[in-house]
């Protein structure tokens, strides 16, 4: 197992992405497209769904490449800075480069994502393997509250509703997400790397044996296909989240902050209480604890209207409610799929495999945003888009039931 400063420099790398994350997929990005640019919601889910795409098909590659030569830094050191230059510039292009640039800024930030989960198995030991991504995942939700007290610093210096302080975040995120990889970058070291020839081919010949025998591991077929699932709700949420709160309950960007903050802190904690449960019960019954409890989320958030008419909630208020819950839950998902994924992989393949549980969710995030987008963009009604995501979690938890423990 690695040192201490090996596993908080991979944590901190958790914190560096999660940031960009927040901000720019959840937040600025949405916001910048559909009120400063003219585009709308459907355009939003396209460009996010392409990202996915694109990464679904890289990413299996990069995996085994990977695994091959024992390398992850370089993969995850290209990608990072890649994504830093695209997310620099977005705000200030008109609406089709910022479309571009969003698919290349996510694709990048998603490729280095799935390399940097593998690197999970380097650093930690079937006994604390949860309760290490658990670190991960709450140090990455700190980087969201840290994030969005830059952002609240700048947008109160420049203005909340002006096109000029809302343009000046997105270098300010590319900064943010730099600064935060510095140290992994340097410190975050790999095993001993291999030499070997023809990797490209040996790479491409290990994802068609994986295809080929991936149903020699028992359960883990169905899980890919669960996560396929349960994922694209999740990401649809993300991405989603502030032009929902602004559609339908008026929320403010200055009232946004706050909702937002609380959901970060609570999948901090949510993170870190789910990691100790993992270990404790099993990733597998915590995975369906956080799916049961997200539907039990979509359904509050299709009625929030009335439940704020009921409780005489404001709407800020409402929000924070659903979002401490949501990120709590949030937390658990990142948390814990990660290790029940390990626990059922072979371990000279996991790189790869988590390149293809990468696969199954960017394939999700191609179909969960595109069609919530083009739902609301066709009919203006959020609700007709929620209950596609309560069957998506619905159908989720019912096939993880059927996935065994561990393999």
């Amino acid at each position: 197992m690695a040192n201490k400063l090996q596993i908080f420099a991979w944590s901190l790398y958790d914190l560096a992405n999660t940031a960009f994350s927040a901000l720019f997929i959840t937040f600025f990005f949405p916001m910048l497209i559909k009120v400063y640019l003219g585009g709308n919601e459907f355009q939003i889910g396209l460009t996010m769904g392409i990202s996915m795409l694109l990464a679904g098909i890289f990413v299996p590659i990069i995996g085994a490449i990977s695994d091959a030569t024992n390398k992850r830094m370089p993969f995850i050191i290209t990608f990072t800075i890649v994504c830093v230059l695209f997310t620099a510039i977005t705000g200030f292009v008109g609406l089709t480069a910022a479309l571009i640039f969003g698919v290349l800024a996510t694709l990048t930030f998603h490729s280095a994502i799935d390399v940097y989960d593998a690197k999970l198995v380097d650093i930690s030991n079937k006994e604390n393997m949860g309760r290490v991504s658990s670190y991960g995942v709450a140090l990455g939700y700190l980087g969201t509250i840290l994030s969005l007290v830059m952002a609240w610093l700048i947008l109160n210096k420049f203005g909340w509703e002006n096109e000029f302080s809302i343009k000046l975040m997105f270098p300010a995120i590319a900064l943010f997400f730099l600064i935060f990889s510095l140290f992994p970058f340097f410190y975050l070291k790999d095993k001993k790397t291999k030499k070997v020839k023809h990797v490209v081919r040996k790479a491409l010949s290990e994802i068609k044996s994986t295809f080929t025998s991936i149903k020699k591991y028992k359960g883990l077929l169905t899980f890919l296909i669960a996560s396929f699932i349960y994922t694209d709700a999740v990401n649809t949420v993300i991405i989603f989240l502030f032009l929902f709160g602004q559609e339908q309950i008026g929320l403010t960007v200055q009232q946004f902050f706050p909702a937002f903050a609380a959901m970060a802190l609570a999948a901090s904690i949510g993170s870190l209480v789910f990691g100790k449960i993992s270990d404790h019960i099993g990733a597998k019954k915590t995975l369906l604890i956080s799916l049961g409890l997200w539907t039990l989320i979509i359904v509050y958030l299709m009625n929030i209207t009335n439940i704020m008419y009921l409780f005489e909630l404001s709407n800020t208020t409402a929000f924070i409610i659903a979002g401490s819950i949501g990120g709590a839950v949030l937390g658990a998902i990142w948390t814990v799929t990660r290790p029940m994924l390990v626990s059922l992989s072979p371990k000279h393949k996991i790189a790869e495999l988590f390149g293809f549980q990468g696969l199954t969710e960017k394939f999700s995030g191609v179909l969960g945003p595109i069609v919530f987008g083009f739902v609301v963009a066709k009919t203006g009604n959020y609700d007709i888009a929620l209950w596609i995501l309560l069957g998506f979690f619905i159908i989720g938890f019912l096939l993880l039931l059927k996935v065994p423990e561990k393999r």
